[in-house]
């Protein structure tokens, strides 16, 4: 039988193997998040590197934004003036145009009527026929009748 000495002892290296096996497997797991927390730590690196010149890109086109907005407010206004200056300038001519094409539209009016009573006067006077000729109609012409 065994002694309480040797009792002893023994289950020291017993309990030293399971202590350097405790050790180990902590040592190993440790190692395994380090491991796991660098190239997590890798990632996090990246996507801020791509967040960076995500960043860098929209201030560029925020910029270039920023100065089409500024040509487009330019040409707004030189718009405006000239709208400004064009009602000041041609709104006179364009009342005297109003008023002739309103003069024309009475005198054409008047010359289609005069028209009208002149195809009278060559059916009653020539026997005139307006859509059709005869083979035996000295007088000869083309039908027309103003819109």
């Amino acid at each position: 039988m065994a002694s309480a000495k040797d009792k002893g002892k023994g289950s020291t290296t017993i309990d030293s193997i399971g202590s350097s096996a405790l050790i180990l497997r902590t040592s190993n797991g440790i190692s395994g998040m380090v491991d796991n927390f660098q190239r997590k730590l890798k990632e996090v690196d990246a996507d801020i590197k791509m967040d960076e010149k995500g960043i860098h890109e929209y201030k560029i086109s925020l910029d270039r934004l920023r100065r089409r907005k500024a040509d487009l407010e330019k040409r707004v206004l030189e718009n405006k003036a000239f709208v400004k200056s064009f009602h000041d300038d041609i709104g006179p001519f364009a009342e005297k145009y109003k008023t002739l094409v309103n003069e024309i539209s009475s005198l054409y009016g008047e010359a289609k009527e005069k028209h009208a009573q002149g195809i009278k006067v060559l059916i009653k006077d020539f026997a005139y026929h307006p859509a059709f000729k005869r083979w035996d109609d000295r007088f000869s012409s083309t039908p027309f009748k103003p819109a």
